[in-house]
């Protein structure tokens, strides 16, 4: 994850909604622990 992919991140939890917060969550936990598809990819 860059610096200005973080920044994006941190910027949008400032004005989700508590529902878009599980799907920010959801998005960052995917991006820094990759899924064994895409690992094996």
């Amino acid at each position: 994850m860059t610096s200005q992919e973080l920044s994006e991140h941190l910027r949008l939890l400032k004005v989700a909604s508590r529902d878009d917060l599980d799907e920010l969550l959801t998005d960052l936990l995917c991006h820094v622990y990759r899924t064994k598809d895409s690992q094996n990819g």
